[in-house]
């Protein structure tokens, strides 16, 4: 019988996001096969503090994982040594690890980096792409470098709005105020007129110090996805969103989710191929690894514009990612068990 693969599944953390990663990692072990994987759950709390726990996927949706007998994991990190170890001092054996985190603290290179440090073995982008794919600014900036169209934007310190007040303006109404670090589409206002934007900024500085505010595109939004794969970058379907408010806001996308997503999108096939370019250029630039999904916006007269790159998008069954895959012949399951072989084959060349 062929040994199986110790996987560590992540979830929760102390990020705005973590009720989204909740979902996501109840789809993931929904799809992992337990012939095939060991799965080993690590739950982290709100406060940062990781546990061990036997949750069902769905105690982990309703957010009912963290039970009296889950045991507190405790880390260990030397110069070249990595633990990770019960209350009891048990070891806690691990091949892989899968970082199913979504925001700030888990998404953003900070555990990537740690990973990356110790030569640990996960899942997923690395520290460079994480970071730039959750600083937006950072990668509207690397995205113009390399002549991708974005819409015209400011990023400033909460603190500094009004010494860059009269610059901001410069800007053409409407925007959107967001957090320059965040996802999921929180803390993000749509201002109509120049009067909305202290409370805008006040609304975005709850969730990050840096305030990205960008000019509104009018357009539809477009988006594919990426999988890496030993034989190379497999794309998936380019899908599109109608959407019932002003943006594909949180409660679009996880409450009333009735915004229709489109996939494969029935566009011109330039359009489409073009949007692959685009994905595939934006994979290369913020040297990604794992999978990505690209966010663009399409223009009443074509022109396709960037809006972001998700290094760890939804994970569910439903989520746009997976249905991407889908409609290229990639099964959820195939799309977890790839990301892990891929995960082993970039750790085996560290220690090569």
């Amino acid at each position: 019988m062929m040994k199986k693969i110790k996987v560590a599944v992540l979830f929760g953390g102390c990020s705005d996001e973590y009720s989204v990663s909740l979902h996501s990692a109840a789809g993931v072990l929904r799809a992992l096969d337990p012939q095939r994987y060991e799965i080993i759950l690590i739950g982290i709390d709100r406060k940062g503090d990781w546990f061990l726990t036997s949750a069902s996927p769905a105690e982990i949706e309703a957010d009912q994982w963290h039970q009296p007998e889950n045991q507190r994991l405790q880390l260990t990190l030397a110069r070249s040594r990595f633990e990770l170890k019960t209350a009891s001092n048990a070891p806690i054996d691990v091949d892989v690890f899968f970082p199913v985190l979504h925001g700030r603290n888990g998404e953003d290179g900070s555990l990537q980096g740690m990973f990356e440090l110790f030569h640990i073995p996960f899942v997923g982008c690395g520290l460079d792409a994480s970071l730039l794919g959750m600083d937006k600014a950072l990668s509207h900036q690397l995205a113009q470098q390399h002549g991708i169209e974005v819409s015209p934007f400011q990023v400033f310190n909460s603190a500094e709005l009004d010494q860059k007040r009269s610059q901001i303006q410069r800007l053409k109404l409407p925007c959107f105020v967001k957090p320059a670090r965040g996802g999921s589409s929180i803390g993000i206002t749509k201002i109509t007129a120049w009067k909305e934007l202290d409370s805008a900024c006040a609304a975005a500085a709850k969730h990050d110090s840096r305030i990205l505010i960008e000019e509104a595109v009018v357009g539809e939004e477009i988006g594919c996805s990426v999988l890496e794969t030993a034989e190379g970058l497999v794309l998936g379907a380019v899908d599109r969103i109608h959407l019932n408010s002003d943006f594909f806001d949180y409660e679009e996308k996880y409450v009333d989710t009735h915004a229709e997503v489109e996939c494969p999108a029935p566009l011109p096939d330039f359009i489409s191929e073009q949007m692959r370019r685009m994905a595939l250029k934006l994979w290369e630039i913020h040297h990604c690894h794992g999978l990505v999904r690209v966010d663009c916006f399409l223009t009443g007269d074509q022109r396709i514009v960037f809006n972001e790159i998700n290094t760890l998008p939804g994970m569910t069954a439903t989520s746009r990612y997976p249905r991407m895959m889908g409609q290229a012949g990639i099964t959820f399951e195939m799309i977890l068990d790839t990301l892990i072989d891929e995960a082993l084959r970039r750790s085996a060349k560290w220690t090569a």
